[in-house]
C-alpha cells in the first residue's frame, strides 16, 4: 500500500474517534496541571525561550504544558482537524500562544525548521510508515545542539497481550513493523474500547528499539539516553509479573 493511501485512511480513522478524545479539561491546566510526567520533564529539560515542535500532537495538551513552562514558540502538528480544533479552543480559553497545525508528520512543511526541541509521545511513532525518511526529516529541523525526545509505548508491549495472571500471548510481530488494525483491541486508543460501530481501515507500525536507534544514528543524531520502564497498568490482569516487563521507553537524541 502506498504511503499516501495509508495516510488518507489513518486520517479518516482519527477523525472518526476524535470527538471522544478531548484530553485534559481547561481547569486541569488552570490548577497547575502538566500533561508531561516527571520522566518526560527531566528528558526535555528547560524550555524557557526555546522553539518546540510536537509531532502527532492530538489535542495539544503537551503543547499547552510547554507553553506554560516558558517555551517561546510552540508548534504542534496533527493529522486530525477535529483534534486540533479542540486544542485551539483550550489554548484560547487559557490565553496561551500555541500554533496547532494540520499536517502529516511524515511530510512536514519545509518552513518548519530551527527547533530546539522536537517531541513525539504517547503512540505517535507507530504512525510513521518510513522510519528512516522520518528520522532524516526530523534531524534536519533541529538546530545544532537541539534534541529529539521520543516518549513511547514499548514495542514489546505492543506485541504482547495479557491472557490471565502470569499469562501472555504474542499477538504481533516484533520484527515486522506493519500492523493492519489492532489484533488486540486493548492496544487501540482507549476511546475505541467496547465500541461496536465499525471504524475506517487503518495501518500502523510497531518499530523495534533497534530500528529506532539505527534510524536516528543514520540521520546523524547522537543518542544521549534510552530508558525502558514498567507501567504495570498497561499489563492489566497479568499480576506481579507486570512490574518485570517494559511498557514504555524514553529516548533522547541530539543533533551534534
Amino acid at each position: 500500500m502506498e504511503i499516501a493511501e495509508i495516510t488518507s485512511r489513518n486520517r479518516a480513522y482519527w477523525e472518526a474517534i476524535a470527538p471522544g478524545r478531548t484530553g485534559e479539561p481547561v481547569d486541569f491546566f488552570r490548577a497547575g496541571g502538566c500533561a508531561l510526567d516527571d520522566r518526560e520533564l527531566a528528558a526535555i529539560g528547560d524550555v524557557t525561550g526555546q522553539r518546540t515542535l510536537h509531532l502527532a500532537c492530538s489535542v495539544g495538551d503537551e503543547d499547552l504544558s510547554l507553553a506554560r513552562l516558558g517555551a517561546a514558540d510552540v508548534v504542534g502538528v496533527d493529522i486530525s482537524p477535529t483534534h486540533l480544533a479542540t486544542g485551539r479552543a483550550k489554548a484560547a480559553e487559557l490565553g496561551l500562544r500555541v500554533d496547532l497545525r494540520e499536517g502529516d508528520l511524515t511530510a512536514l512543511d519545509p518552513a518548519l525548521t530551527g527547533f530546539d526541541l522536537i517531541l513525539i509521545s504517547g503512540g505517535g511513532l507507530c504512525w510513521v510508515p518510513d522510519l528512516d525518511a522520518w528520522a532524516g526529516s526530523v534531524a534536519a529541523r533541529l538546530v545544532p545542539g537541539g534534541r529529539l525526545v521520543i516518549s513511547e509505548h514499548h514495542p514489546l508491549w505492543e506485541v504482547l497481550s495479557v491472557r490471565g495472571a502470569g499469562q501472555l500471548e504474542v499477538t504481533g510481530d516484533y520484527l515486522d513493523p506493519y500492523r493492519a488494525g489492532y489484533p488486540d483491541p486493548r492496544k487501540a486508543p482507549q476511546v475505541t474500547w467496547g465500541r461496536t460501530e465499525p471504524l475506517p481501515d487503518h495501518a500502523s507500525f510497531v518499530w523495534s528499539l533497534g530500528r529506532v536507534v539505527s534510524a536516528l544514528l543514520g540521520a546523524g543524531l547522537a543518542i544521549r539516553s534510552l530508558d525502558e520502564y514498567a507501567q504495570p497498568e498497561l499489563y492489566d490482569g497479568l499480576g506481579p509479573a507486570a512490574t518485570a516487563l517494559p511498557a514504555a521507553y524514553l529516548l533522547v537524541a541530539e543533533r551534534p
